[in-house]
């Protein structure tokens, strides 16, 4: 039964943040002028189609991911209202557009947690406690309410993450208040190989807001993530950045175990992998939209178009490479997932 979760909640997450991402992308190009072609929910035989302002929008018998076919990218280069026919900014407002949909996904599922379910940033309750975790093994319970480690006072999860994160292999004295009553509970927190960085294996309860405060809220948190996430880029470059990397089989297990704990978890981790794909697809790589926008920034340096023939060779050669690492990513998603 949970393999069948995991795997629902997988392409649920992913096909709503590919959706918004292409989404992105085709309003973008339809500001710009620049004609698409075909906009498609899944692949396979056609089993609806629908034509408007020429483009074909289109649902497909296998609904999994989207996409999104932009006139003369990817052939037939001098094509009236085409890609390579439009000017630099245009260019560059299509291929960020996939990015920008996704924030605006982010910050509609936030707004929406927030205000139905909570925040779980803002609260010191905990909410579940992952099943052979060290925290169920410590005795932490689920509806418990941290009140301080190692005698300082919590008064948000991010004040508690960051505590036990700076306490790799250390004991910590946690002060609960369980139904009234004060209880020591006494966890060593590790580092987590899968997620990257020091847990205990519980996550966050919730602090409901009213609609208008949780629409700011979401903002706010939508632009700390964007930030949090650009100030961690650099890890990628390190030992510690490679190991932690986490391909389609070891984020199918955090939507699988996120769907566990409700809906509503689900959509928050959806909010987040929104965010991650969004940003990610920005690095200046060959094969994501950070690979085009690279290309439009060394023709505003040169003063000179690379020739598109040229950009598509290169295109093909960085997918290549993506999917063999996508591969070795996913081996070693697989050997972790067994081995637990």
């Amino acid at each position: 039964m949970q393999i069948v979760v995991t795997i629902i909640a997988f392409v649920f997450s992913f096909t709503l943040a590919t959706l918004f991402h292409e989404g992105g992308h085709m309003l973008a190009a339809r500001a710009s002028h620049t004609q698409t072609e075909e906009f498609g929910l899944g692949f396979g035989r056609t089993v609806w189609s629908r034509t408007h302002g020429g483009t074909v929008f289109k649902i497909n018998a296998l609904p999994i991911l989207a996409y999104v076919k932009i006139k003369g990218m990817d052939s037939d280069y001098d094509a009236p209202n085409g890609f390579y026919r439009k000017g630099w900014w245009a260019r560059l407002f299509t291929m960020v557009g996939g990015m920008l949909g996704n924030l605006v996904l982010a910050f509609l599922i936030f707004s929406i947690v927030f205000a139905t379910l909570g925040d779980p940033r803002a609260s010191t309750k905990v909410g579940t406690v992952t099943s052979g975790s060290i925290a169920e093994a410590a005795g932490l319970r689920a509806d418990d309410n941290i009140l301080s480690i190692d005698g300082v006072p919590m008064k948000d999860f991010d004040q508690i993450s960051s505590a036990v994160r700076a306490s790799e292999n250390r004991q910590l004295d946690i002060l609960v208040d369980r139904q009234g009553t004060q209880v020591h509970v006494l966890v060593t927190p590790k580092m987590d190989a899968e997620l990257g960085y020091v847990a205990i294996g519980y996550s966050p309860g919730f602090v409901r807001y009213n609609p208008l405060l949780a629409v700011w809220r979401a903002l706010l948190f939508t632009g700390e993530y964007v930030s949090t996430y650009v100030k961690a880029l650099p890890m990628l470059f390190t030992r510690a950045g490679v190991q932690s990397l986490t391909g389609p089989i070891g984020i199918a297990r955090m939507t699988g175990e996120a769907a566990m704990g409700g809906f509503m978890s689900l959509l928050w981790l959806t909010g987040i992998i929104s965010v991650a794909i969004g940003l990610t697809q920005l690095l200046p790589i060959p094969a994501l939209d950070g690979g085009w926008v690279l290309f439009l920034l060394v023709e505003a340096i040169a003063r000179r178009r690379i020739p598109p023939e040229r950009q598509g060779a290169i295109q093909s050669v960085g997918l290549m490479v993506l999917l063999v690492i996508m591969v070795l990513i996913s081996i070693k998603d697989a050997a972790g997932w067994f081995v637990h």
